[in-house]
């Protein structure tokens, strides 16, 4: 199994993700080519777009995923429909979301305002959901190279674009936006053309009411759910804003926000992996398999963000060619430590959603969101940046654990985890990582000689028993 998830991780997360490393390899060229009001400006606009981002599917993605598994014969008649009717509401969401950023786009980039807006918006427009569906079918299909090669192309794509409106045409955070938008509409017309010549998945522009009714009776929910993102991950930045915190503040966040999101692309690769295995294994009643495809999903996530923070330090001095911008290094080992959450996250909530209760995750998520944003508001006006980093890891921590309380996942499922004993590693990770970044570099070699042993040691032991 463990060969399985990791290969498939490879392919969807490290794989696909190739372009994003060599631009953080390129980040010695680009920083010294972009300023903290660089990352203030599409910092700023990114948390205020994010707050409207989960209308984008209106919480469908779940949906189709389940589907996809219970009705092998019927989903793809099930899909088009809906693929239709999302085509029709992504040109809605562009409207929505055009108005929301002719308003809130800064002063600085106002000369851009237009521009911004056409790029922004036109990929939706055009391809409708094809960006997601289309990665989607090949994920739950276990062909992951199709994506792989059809994100490396977009990726690289992007990579070069941005090297060039950055770096030799100098044109600041719109390079980004330009970079983004050509990146995009490559991957979208691949899929989009996948999805309707290659695949039989052609939308259905006049779906059944009754089809589309009860998928948005399931997936709706979900939109909370998703949004309690948004209010952990960006509502700091908006609250800042409305703070009166300098932009240049809100750019160096957000730049040390940079490392954690290329963490979450990792996290978010091994749980493509994970997730039909998830799935399969509830089905078939063979929930152990999935609690060692959990544990397998943990300790790749323990040991990617332990490793990134203990390094994090040289990496940045390496890498980060502008004063004020290598000196988030903290902050940004922090914000990748709280990632951890994730691995326990996803073995209650797959639960859950296999069943179709998504009112559960709900709770869990929006409780979650809620304490961020509350937290958001009252801590970051007197502590700034530092606060916002604190409470999005402990929003984070609350929804990985939350929903081995819940009463559904007790009764839907026959496994358990030692959750307490997992919580108190995670938090020991966090204080053993904050506390070596700045130590002696032959000492960090040899704590990355003896996690590796820990690692191939607790690896052995899954195989060995999982019903610790």
């Amino acid at each position: 199994m463990i060969k399985e998830i990791v290969k498939d991780s490879a392919i969807y997360g490290i794989a696909p993700y190739v372009p994003r490393f060599i631009s953080f390899l390129l980040l010695p060229l680009l920083t010294e080519h972009l300023t903290d009001l660089d990352y203030g400006i599409s910092g700023t606009i990114t948390a205020y777009t994010g707050a409207i981002q989960a209308l984008t599917t209106l919480g469908l993605s779940a949906y189709l995923q389940v589907v996809f598994f219970k009705a092998p014969c019927q989903y793809k008649i099930l899909w088009r429909q809906l693929y239709g009717f999302l085509t029709l509401w992504m040109i809605a969401f562009a409207i929505i979301q055009s108005v929301l950023l002719y308003f809130v786009i800064p002063e600085e980039a106002s000369d851009n305002k237009w521009l911004i807006i056409i790029l922004t918006n036109f990929n939706g427009v055009i391809f409708g959901p094809a960006g997601f569906i289309g990665p989607m079918y090949y994920q739950l299909s276990r062909r992951p190279i199709p994506v792989a090669r059809r994100t490396i192309v977009a990726g690289f794509a992007t990579v070069i674009i941005n090297y060039m409106t950055i770096v030799i045409f100098e044109w600041g955070y719109m390079g980004w936006y330009v970079g983004t938008f050509l990146g995009l509409f490559i991957s979208n017309s691949i899929y989009w053309y996948d999805l309707n010549f290659r695949l039989g998945l052609k939308p259905i522009l006049r779906p059944k009411v009754r089809t589309v009714s009860h998928a948005l009776r399931v997936s709706l929910p979900m939109i909370p759910h998703y949004y309690s993102v948004y209010l952990i991950n960006t509502s700091n930045k908006v609250v800042m804003d409305m703070s009166n915190i300098s932009i240049k503040s809100i750019g160096e966040y957000n730049f040390a926000q940079t490392f954690s999101s290329m963490a979450e692309s990792v996290v978010f690769a091994i749980e493509t992996a994970i997730k039909p295995i998830n799935f399969s294994s509830i089905r078939n009643n063979k929930e152990e398999e999935s609690k060692r495809a959990i544990y397998i999903y943990m300790i790749l996530t323990y040991t990617m963000t332990f490793l990134f923070a203990l390094w994090c330090k040289e990496i940045f001095g390496f890498m980060v060619h502008n004063e004020l911008l290598a000196n988030t290094y903290p902050l940004a080992a922090f914000l990748v430590l709280a990632c951890n959450y994730r691995p326990m996250y996803i073995a209650a909530t797959n639960v859950m959603f296999y069943f179709e209760k998504t009112l559960h995750v709900l709770k869990i998520t929006m409780v979650a969101g809620i304490i961020a944003l509350i937290g958001n508001i009252i801590f970051i006006p007197r502590f700034g940046v530092t606060a916002a980093a604190i409470i999005t890891y402990l929003a984070f921590f609350y929804q990985g654990y939350a929903g081995f309380m819940t009463k559904i996942y007790k009764e839907k499922t026959t496994v358990s985890y030692p959750v307490v004993i997992i919580m108190i590693f995670q938090l020991l990770i966090t204080a053993i990582s904050m506390a070596l970044l700045n130590i002696y570099w032959p000492v960090k070699l040899l704590i990355t000689l003896l996690w590796g042993i820990f690692v191939i040691f607790f690896i052995k032991r899954i195989f060995r028993k999982v019903s610790y």
